[in-house]
């Protein structure tokens, strides 16, 4: 049975999630409103800001699919730092902080578990430099794109 996407939630209602599903079910698209973390001089104390989102995709059949995320980060301050991490089904999702004011995109490709899940878990890191006063970090993700990996595409690369 051919891997179809029915829905995508998170359980934040907070993050301001919306999306779009194409009507062959190839295709998720979540978009977050407020899926942000930042650190600034005026926090209250030096603690790494974070903010963590846990979602879920469900789906019917089985098959792999390919998580795209996206999103942007501002560090001010040579040792300040924004991070984010990802897992789909266990599979690590790695965003690489850019240069800052450029957009940061990864992706990971996963199985759609036995039970019709795809479990998301996200995780945003944001930490000024503590050495520098007016230093600042943010990081915000503001699109995950869920798409369905063919068959045909599984079967080449295993040689068949």
């Amino acid at each position: 049975m051919a891997l179809t996407l029915l829905s995508a939630s998170f359980e934040d209602e907070q993050l301001g999630v919306h999306g779009t599903r194409t009507d062959d079910g190839q295709v998720v698209s979540v978009l977050f409103d407020y899926l942000s973390v930042e650190s600034s001089a005026s926090d209250g104390d030096a603690i790494a800001q974070t903010v963590r989102a846990n979602g879920t995709v469900r789906c019917e059949g089985t098959g792999w699919v390919t998580v795209h995320a996206r999103g942007a980060a501002l560090v001010a301050g040579e040792q300040g730092y924004a991070h984010a991490m990802g897992w789909a089904n266990g599979r690590r999702l790695r965003l690489p902080a850019p240069a800052t004011g450029e957009p940061i995109s990864a992706s990971v490709t996963a199985p759609v578990g036995a039970d019709g899940l795809l479990r998301l878990s996200l995780l945003l890191l944001a930490q000024r430099d503590l050495t520098a006063p007016n230093s600042a970090a943010a990081l915000w993700l503001d699109s995950l794109d869920i798409e369905v990996v063919p068959a045909r595409q599984l079967a080449g690369r295993s040689g068949a």
